[in-house]
């Protein structure tokens, strides 16, 4: 009779969630369970270098709501309710205290038991949903029966079995999950952009407060010690135990990317909407690092010796352990997108790390859709471009690259940056703060938040906050001219005061690119280059110091600049 009187209560309860949010029906209490997965991890201390020093050592419209779809039905798991509750278990620390679930998508909630617990059931339930599930192999996954929209209001998720197994997770909120991933310029702190008196004063000024409904989860390289990284085992559990946190305890050791980007959101939605930003940031790592075991033998991307497997870029890291370590473990939680900030590392030809770029973050943003299992699969992955740079570090070729991805990958968008940064002078001989990562984390994400809106359609036109994206490339039946077709161009293209600088064509045997001199717009989206000889390839933006206006001129209507591109024709 209990059980039948939980099951209608929770029909109940999920009939009221459909009218929005909700107040939580049961009062509860955490306590201890006993049964807690094998860890591979170690206590850590929060430690990290603070500089990517080139090495060969390895290294451990109106509304803010989304417009409802016909979602798949989620139905009681009549096997797990008629099951045994579970004497203990554990659930994994994805989960806390302040965090924010995914709206519009099924929340998902796992965790761990002893095998001695198989077959018993473990019980979730949060703000009127309620959900169910088997202990098989030691292992249990509930999928609540329903989804939420957007909630301001703190609420409590409750995970349960038998008297005494229980868990709760009091002020959950729910809105908008992103991760955003990379390398130092991800690892980049909101402390630095505060220090810097070169910054902007909004940006010196940001608002950092626990008032703001914007919780932060980071996870570094620096947390991984004690684990044996490179080798295929992967951390089931999250191996960072600062856990989510609110900005006045976050924020300044966060990523300024991140934390900006949420901020903007979070302001520009009316503070209605929560923000939780998931950080996973490796200094010096390059993508290798970031590709799952699968992906990576996939690509043959990397050699393995005595089990751990390796692959070159600027700095010489294993492979995977950012993935298997990091972001494998928050894989079953949805999110709303991904944004992305690295390929610095990238920069040499060794492993064709910078040609293939393009092809590698294609197929890790493929792999991880598909991983996460959500009902919006195809979730959007913001890009920033890598912006100019004034020492001899030349990651253009992965610039250039990036500007592929669009073509490649659905619903990936490029952040252009070639007009953001200048100054020429920062930071000389400086470890850090130096013009490999600039201080202009706050106009990035500026424009990166421009994008996302009007990507959501709540606010702008992706026509007008984009930059020109290349598209298409029809070479003449001579082979002596091109037209190129680009998108979001606004009111139509054109060169900063009239002057274009920046395409360069490749012509003949040699490998060299030369200034294009016969250019000209021939329609709104349209540009045409004309050749003496026969062109094999095509590229913008293809100095590692190039910068707009002064040495890229190309922009829309709107006077955002071009992204960067290299298109190479197929050779018979």
């Amino acid at each position: 009779m209990k059980k039948i009187i939980s099951t209608v209560i929770a029909l109940l309860m999920t009939l009221v969630c459909a009218a929005g949010c909700v107040q939580d029906q049961v009062q509860t209490t955490a306590a201890e369970t006993t049964g807690a997965p094998s860890e591979t991890t170690a206590e850590v201390t929060e430690t990290e270098a603070l500089t990517e020093e080139v090495t060969t050592e390895m290294t451990t419209e109106e509304e803010t709501t989304e417009a409802e779809e016909t979602l798949p039905e989620v139905t009681e798991d009549a096997e797990a309710m008629n099951a045994e509750p579970a004497a203990a278990f554990t659930v994994s620390r994805a989960f806390g205290d302040g965090m924010v679930l995914q709206r519009n998508e099924y929340i998902r909630i796992w965790g761990w038991a002893k095998e001695s617990e198989n077959g018993k059931r473990v019980e979730a339930e949060f703000s009127g949903l309620h959900g169910a599930a088997v202990i098989e192999n030691g292992e249990w996954t509930i999928t609540l029966g329903g989804t939420l929209p957007e909630c301001t209001e703190g609420k409590t998720l409750r995970v349960f079995a038998a008297d005494g197994a229980e868990y709760t997770y009091d002020d959950v909120l729910v809105g908008d999950v992103y991760w955003v991933v990379g390398q130092s310029n991800v690892w980049y702190p909101v402390s630095y952009v505060l220090e810097e008196p070169r910054a902007s004063e909004e940006a010196r000024n940001a608002e950092i407060s626990d008032e703001l409904q914007i919780r932060l989860n980071r996870t570094f390289a620096g947390d991984f010690g004690g684990i044996q990284i490179g080798t295929n085992a992967v951390s089931r559990d999250v191996v960072n135990r600062r856990g989510w946190q609110k900005p006045e305890k976050g924020a300044k050791d966060f990523s300024a990317l991140g934390y900006f980007t949420a901020l903007m959101l979070y302001n520009k939605m009316d503070r209605k909407v929560p923000m939780g930003v998931i950080e996973f940031d490796g200094n010096g790592c390059a993508l290798h690092a970031f590709l799952p075991n699968e992906v990576r033998d996939e690509l043959k991307i990397s050699t393995e010796k005595n089990g751990v497997y390796s692959a070159p870029g600027v700095n010489q890291h294993v492979s995977s352990f950012m993935y298997n370590h990091g972001m494998y473990s928050f894989q079953k939680m949805p999110i709303k997108g991904i944004l992305w900030y690295q390929g610095e590392s990238d920069c040499q030809d060794t492993n064709k790390n910078n040609t293939e770029y393009a092809n590698r973050f294609t197929a890790l943003i493929k792999y991880l859709r598909n991983a996460h299992d959500q009902i919006h699969k195809d979730y959007p992955v913001y890009i920033v471009e890598l912006p100019p740079i004034f020492i001899a570090f030349d990651f253009a070729q992965v610039r250039m690259n990036m500007g592929s991805i669009p073509n490649m990958l659905e619903n990936a968008h490029i952040c252009p940056t070639s007009d953001l940064w200048s100054d020429k002078d920062y930071g000389l001989g400086e470890p850090v703060k130096n013009n490999l990562h600039p201080y202009n984390k706050w106009e990035i994400s500026q424009r990166m938040t421009q994008i996302i809106l009007a990507d959501m359609k709540i606010e702008g036109k992706m026509n007008e906050v984009a930059g020109p994206l290349a598209r298409e490339f029809v070479l003449s039946e001579d082979k002596k001219s091109v037209e190129i077709t680009f998108d979001f161009v606004g009111e139509g293209l054109k060169f900063l005061d009239g002057a274009q600088k920046g395409l360069k064509i490749m012509t003949g045997s040699r490998k060299t690119w030369t200034k294009a001199s016969d250019v000209e717009i021939t329609a709104p989206n349209k540009i045409k280059i004309t050749s003496n000889n026969v062109i094999k390839a095509i590229c913008y933006g293809s100095a590692y110091n190039d910068y707009f206006p002064k040495t890229l001129t190309i922009c829309s209507g709107s006077g955002v600049p071009a992204c960067a591109f290299r298109y190479d024709f197929p050779q018979e």
